[in-house]
Order: C-alpha cells, then sequence, then structure tokens
C-alpha cells in the first residue's frame, strides 16, 4: 500500500446527522442532508500540474486517523479491522482540465447514520480507473506525520447545529428535544404536567395479548390494568370510591339486573374488601341509606312486628327479614363477598344471604340491634331465642352461620344449645339458652351478632329470629 503519490486540494462537507432517517419527515423545516459533499482538485505528487482522465475513487469511514497494517490486503479494505466503521463506496470521475471535481458521498451506497464514536475519520484512496484495485493509494493528509493519514469528520452549518433537529434544542426546557436518562426514563424536569388531548391511548398499534397496565410507583407497584384474556379491568389494591357507583352486569359472577330483593348489598368478590360504611342499602321506599359501622335502622319496612300487650305474659316477638334496628359491619379481615336479601315463596320466607368466591371463608356480620318492651320481666323457659337458616352445602368447612349475644350493658353472654358452625341444606332452626346471670333491662336493648360465613360459591341464609319472654 502507496500514500501521498497523489495530492488533492479538497474541501470535505460532513453533515453529522444524529437519530435521523434517511426518509426525511415531510414535515421537517430544516431536515439535514443525507449527501456528504467532497470537492476538490488533483494535482500530480509535486503539485505542479493538474491529472485528468478518469480516476476512481474510494471513501470509507474510520475510528482512528493513522492507516494500520492490515485494514488493507491486496488492494481490499479489511472489513474486520477494529478501526473500520462500516461504510465505503466507489465512485468515478473524469476532474475537469484544473483538475477539479465534486462527489456526492452517498450516491452509491448510502450513508449510515453517523455515530461520534466510530465514524471519526474519512478514508480516501485513488486509482486510475483502468489500473488494478491493487493500485489503491491512500491520499495522505499529512505525509510528515505518520499518526496522520485519514481526513477528520468536521462540522459545516447543519453539523454545527448537531444537538439541535429541525430547530429544537436539547434540553429540558418547553419545545427542547429530550434525552432519556439511564433506565430508559424521563427526568422528572421533562414529564409533562398534562395534555391537552382527550385521548391517551396505550397500546396504539393494537398487539398486546396479555394485560394493557398502566402503573403507580416502581417500588410501590401498583397496577390498573386490561386483561385481554379475561376482558375485564383489574387494579391490584384497595380502592375507595367517593361518590355514586352504578353497576351494570355481574358482581361476584351474579347478574345484578336478575336480583329483584328490594335490599341489594354488593361487595366486591375481588381480592380487595369493603367496610360497610361503603356500602349503599337501597330500601322498599326507593331511598339510599348508607350502612354505617356501628348502627344503621331501616325504616319504611313492609314486615310488621308483633306487638307486645303490657297485659300479656308468656309472648314470642318474631323478627322476620328484614331486622328492624340491623346493621351490618366486616371484622376486618377476610369479608369479600355479597350480602343481599332473598325470599322462599314455597316456604313464607324472606332471608339474608351471604355468598363469597374466594376459596377461604369469608365473613361478614349481621347485627340486630333489639329492644326489650318497658313490661319485660325475664326470659320464657330455657332456650328463649330460636334462629334458622339454611346453606348450600351441609359442611360448616363450607359455609356456617355464628351467633353472639350482648346484654344490655355489652357484655356477651355465654350460650347454651348449638349457636356455632350451623350449617344444612334446609331451613333447620335452633334454640338457644344462656348460662350465667346476664343482665337484661326492661326498656333498653340488647344485640344479637350472627356471623355469616361463606366460600367457593357457596350461600349461607338466615330467616327470622324468634324471641321468647315473659
Amino acid at each position: 500500500m502507496e500514500k501521498g503519490k497523489l495530492k488533492i486540494v479538497s474541501t470535505v462537507l460532513i453533515a453529522l446527522i444524529i437519530a435521523v432517517n434517511f426518509a426525511a419527515s415531510a414535515y421537517a423545516v430544516t431536515t439535514v442532508p443525507q449527501k456528504m459533499i467532497y470537492e476538490g482538485r488533483l494535482l500530480n505528487n509535486t503539485g505542479s500540474a493538474p491529472l485528468t482522465g478518469s480516476h476512481d475513487f474510494r471513501f470509507s469511514f474510520w475510528s482512528v486517523s493513522p492507516v494500520g497494517v492490515g485494514d488493507i490486503a491486496g488492494g481490499v479494505i479489511n472489513n474486520l479491522s477494529p478501526t473500520y466503521s462500516g461504510w465505503q463506496e466507489v465512485q468515478t470521475v473524469v476532474p475537469n482540465a484544473d483538475g477539479f471535481f465534486s462527489f456526492e458521498l452517498g450516491t452509491v451506497s448510502p450513508v449510515p447514520q453517523i455515530d461520534s464514536t466510530k465514524h471519526l475519520y474519512l478514508q480516501v484512496e485513488i486509482k486510475k480507473t483502468a489500473d488494478p484495485i491493487t493500485s489503491y493509494e491512500v491520499l495522505d493528509r499529512a505525509p510528515s506525520d505518520p499518526a496522520s493519514d485519514r481526513s477528520p469528520i468536521g462540522s459545516v452549518p447543519y453539523a454545527m447545529n448537531a444537538d439541535y433537529i429541525d430547530n429544537a434544542e436539547i434540553g429540558t426546557s418547553s419545545g427542547d428535544i429530550v434525552v432519556l436518562q439511564a433506565g430508559d426514563v424521563w427526568p422528572i424536569s421533562t414529564v409533562p404536567g398534562g395534555t391537552n388531548s382527550d385521548n391517551f391511548i396505550l397500546d396504539d398499534n393494537d398487539d398486546a395479548v396479555g394485560l394493557i397496565g398502566l402503573q403507580f410507583g416502581n417500588s410501590l407497584s401498583k397496577i390498573l390494568s386490561w386483561d385481554m384474556l379475561g376482558g375485564y379491568f383489574n387494579f391490584n389494591d384497595n380502592v375507595n370510591i367517593q361518590g355514586d357507583l352504578t353497576i351494570s352486569g355481574t358482581v361476584d359472577g351474579v347478574d345484578v339486573s336478575s336480583l329483584a330483593s328490594t335490599i341489594n348489598l354488593h361487595l366486591d368478590g375481588g381480592s380487595s374488601k369493603h367496610d360497610a360504611s361503603e356500602i349503599d342499602v337501597e330500601l322498599a321506599d326507593g331511598h339510599y341509606y348508607s350502612a354505617g359501622d356501628v348502627e344503621t335502622a331501616i325504616d319504611d319496612i313492609d314486615e310488621q312486628l308483633f306487638s307486645l300487650s303490657a297485659a300479656t305474659s308468656n309472648l314470642k316477638k318474631i323478627i322476620p327479614s328484614l331486622y328492624d334496628g340491623v346493621s351490618y359491619k366486616p371484622d376486618g379481615t377476610n369479608n369479600v363477598g355479597r350480602l343481599f336479601i332473598d325470599s322462599d315463596i314455597v316456604n313464607g320466607r324472606n332471608f339474608y344471604v351471604w355468598k363469597s368466591t374466594p376459596n377461604a371463608l369469608q365473613d361478614y356480620d349481621v347485627i340486630v340491634q333489639v329492644p326489650l318492651p318497658t313490661n319485660f320481666t325475664g326470659w320464657n323457659g330455657a332456650t328463649p331465642w330460636e334462629f334458622t337458616y339454611k346453606s348450600d352445602s351441609a359442611s360448616s368447612l363450607d359455609n356456617k352461620a355464628d351467633i353472639y349475644i350482648y346484654d344490655s350493658t355489652g357484655s356477651a353472654v355465654t350460650l347454651t344449645g348449638t349457636s356455632t358452625d350451623l350449617a344444612g341444606t334446609s331451613w333447620s332452626s335452633t334454640s338457644i339458652g344462656y348460662g350465667g346471670a346476664p343482665t337484661f333491662t326492661a326498656g333498653e336493648t340488647f344485640m344479637i351478632v350472627i356471623r355469616l360465613h361463606s366460600r367457593n360459591g357457596n350461600e349461607m341464609d338466615i330467616g327470622e329470629i324468634s324471641l321468647n319472654f315473659n
């Protein structure tokens, strides 16, 4: 390989291209040209006379200036050379009588997107067109300096604007081009505070096959996502809804429109739970009331209670569903399910239903505040309280009811008889008594807590309550 036998006085105009496709955008105002201009004058090796006739020029990009051993072998550029930057092309030119010529680099082989870490130097080789390929000579820009053979790729007006694209500067201000930080994230200072668009589309190309998600926080990892296979939204944490919630379709697998009861109390069948203060109860009068954690009075119910006569003893008071003076309350754990009212026309009975689909037992409390008549003198018989119940499964592992009673002072009553693990596939009743000396005061109230349990889609039903007293 020979260097510097010919002399070229040249001007190399290189446009530095950063992240711009060769098919320039139609709306670009200052789109960078995709060709590189190389102009010069071809003289003999003494510089005394122009060279004319047909000559082949071979251009290539390199990462270092010196031509190394093995960069060119047998007249062919070594594509495996570690300093070769992967682009070359050959053009033929006939200089004019004064030796002047001009090329548009990229006419034969498209100029690659310029990488400022490897496209640093332009190597120019020349030979007479008729000569063999081994005749190529490298044009040495500084023959006296062995470390300076190839020409550095400099800047021209476009390249001097390299940190601008279409008049936009790289930066963090309005109208600037944003550069992603490590981890492919936007700098906080560049994240927009909003958009004037009415729609923001995720998966605009419609190629998602699993979940389309919007995540809040990296470590927090709270995700709102659309399940493409399931056809529903997921949110992986509790939801607090302030305002009205209108539901159509199914809740916990039950079609909302099919519920004909006068009270519909819906709980999420998913992984989150709701306390009773978040539940709206619709009564027969068409109004909605909030079921509080402690106490909710339900008025205007069509069911009537048997009246108590001050002159009568040995009375039975029947509290049918809906219970008067009732409230609904979760205990804080495993309270996912659905509580509602249903009816059994054949047996002439309204009843509460608790239904839950998770595999583990879920429970919810129905709390009844019972007023004692002013002439109350005591309970009649050893088992003054009777409860009716039914369940889908006969096993208390799948569904059950547990009953607790608190006297007029709020103290737990020791119960006798069967008061827990109540389950059965047909309507049954259990009679419950008490031990010890609980306090029941005339004219005051006592509390009955019925804890309903369910899992795997089984129902636990509780019907009327009977009270026997003097």
